[in-house]
């Protein structure tokens, strides 16, 4: 049987069918790969958002009890509750609502006697003073809160500046916030 020798043109034929055959199977592959990346996704927020709801429901299940004690405490100051007994009762709540948040990793924290640092704190006016350094926190406000590394809420501050001579020693407001006025004992 003498050996067929082929021609150009069936060369570059058989070339571009195999070509078109690869082509179409590069094609499918991409398609499968396009509804498997869309699947993956619909999975990742479906997951994502189960993880976030589970979340919110292990947090309003540890604030349901803290919830109950406040029911208590307000029947209590309507009945004949003792003012002691309801003092009590405010500081059970607040320390419940405190490790409640502490299993959530949200922890508080003071820049009370602290160098002002305005990624942890808002100053939120300034106190003349000499006993303090400047820049330093004399008041706090409202304490701060932090989630593992990143602050919720600043502590709201007020920090001590020198004392100005011929001025009364008060608090001024810092820019943009209504002014506070603090009497420094000397």
């Amino acid at each position: 049987m003498p050996h067929e020798k082929k021609g150009p043109v069936t060369a570059l034929k058989e070339s571009f069918e195999q070509l078109e055959k690869d082509c179409k199977k590069y094609h499918e592959d991409y398609l499968r790969a396009l509804a498997d990346f869309d699947n993956y996704r619909r999975r990742v927020e479906r997951d994502s958002e189960t993880s976030r709801r589970l979340t919110l429901e292990r947090l309003a299940m540890d604030l349901l009890p803290v919830l109950d004690n406040f029911d208590r405490a307000m029947a209590a100051v309507s009945g004949d509750g003792s003012v002691d007994g309801v003092k009590k009762g405010m500081e059970l709540i607040h320390r419940q609502l405190g490790d409640v948040m502490c299993r959530h990793g949200i922890k508080e924290y003071s820049c009370l006697g602290e160098e002002f640092d305005p990624r942890r704190a808002e100053a939120i006016g300034f106190i003349h003073s000499d006993e303090q350094s400047p820049n330093t926190v004399v008041k706090e406000e409202c304490k701060g809160y932090t989630c593992g590394e990143r602050v919720l809420r600043p502590a709201r501050v007020l920090v001590a500046k020198p004392k100005d001579t011929g001025r009364p020693a008060k608090a001024e407001p810092a820019p943009d916030e209504p002014a506070r006025e603090e009497e420094i004992a000397d």
